[in-house]
């Protein structure tokens, strides 16, 4: 491009690599059908196209692969547990409540977890001797190691209730659970797409970000979907653009 020069060539393909990519999105038929997540995810997709052209790669840390893995197995228990709320629809609607599965009351997981710290604490404190010593600890690891099983606990019967519920009630949580299960497929798809590219640094670095406040603008996504508060704050010069802004040949030399 004339009158292009090298400390700005990285800025321009980047920025206009963005802008093309979302504009072939945003042309699409189906556009106007997605949610504002699936938007985003769109945004995402584009982002990544940049940071694959800038060469942003990176390798997987042991964190990334454990986190995949626990969305991974958060989303199996959401599914399974859709599954339970669909079978206790069926037997509510078939007058069979007496078989409807029940949770434990999250207060008594509660009390049972903060009876077992406080034992612990207080043998901490009366312990002495080197075996009293060593019977405190064990006493919090077990106490620690409880707490832990009760937060699992509590997320495994979350979808459940401590009476039987009504028709409705399971009907509203069966759809509450379906929102839930699409939001994590979106976010795990994003996370295992994203795994070994880094969105941040195109996006904090080259790619002009008009072209993200104005998409943000046309299609009415909340501008943190897209920019964390220390970017907002660094690109606070942006966010006066229209939603019809463009990035061109001439803003590209302006950079």
């Amino acid at each position: 491009m004339e009158g292009l020069t090298a400390k700005v060539f990285r800025t321009y393909n980047a920025s206009k690599t963005l802008q093309d990519e979302l504009q072939k999105t945003e042309s699409l038929n189906a556009w106007k059908n997605l949610t504002a997540a699936e938007k985003v995810v769109e945004y995402n997709n584009a982002n990544r196209q940049v940071a694959i052209l800038c060469n942003h790669q990176r390798s997987v840390s042991k964190a990334q692969e454990t986190q995949l893995e626990n969305l991974g197995a958060k989303l199996a228990t959401l599914k399974q547990q859709k599954k339970v709320l669909k079978a206790i629809l069926k037997r509510l609607k078939e007058g069979k409540s007496n078989v409807i599965p029940l949770k434990r009351s999250d207060k008594e997981l509660a009390d049972a977890v903060n009876d077992a710290v406080e034992k612990a604490k207080k043998m901490k404190e009366a312990a002495t001797t080197s075996e009293k010593k060593i019977e405190a600890t064990k006493a919090d690891e077990a106490a620690k190691l409880q707490k832990r099983e009760a937060t699992e606990a509590k997320f495994n019967q979350a979808h459940l209730w401590e009476k039987v519920p009504t028709i409705d009630q399971v009907v509203k949580r069966i759809n509450a659970w379906t929102e839930k299960i699409a939001k994590l497929e979106i976010d795990l798809k994003h996370k295992d797409d994203n795994k070994e590219v880094s969105l941040g640094t195109s996006k904090i670095n080259y790619m002009d970000p008009r072209i993200s406040v104005a998409f943000c603008k046309r299609n009415e996504i909340p501008i943190e979907k897209i920019f964390s508060r220390t970017l907002r704050d660094k690109f606070n010069w942006a966010m006066a653009v229209t939603p019809e802004w463009e990035f061109n040949a001439e803003v590209g030399k302006q950079e």
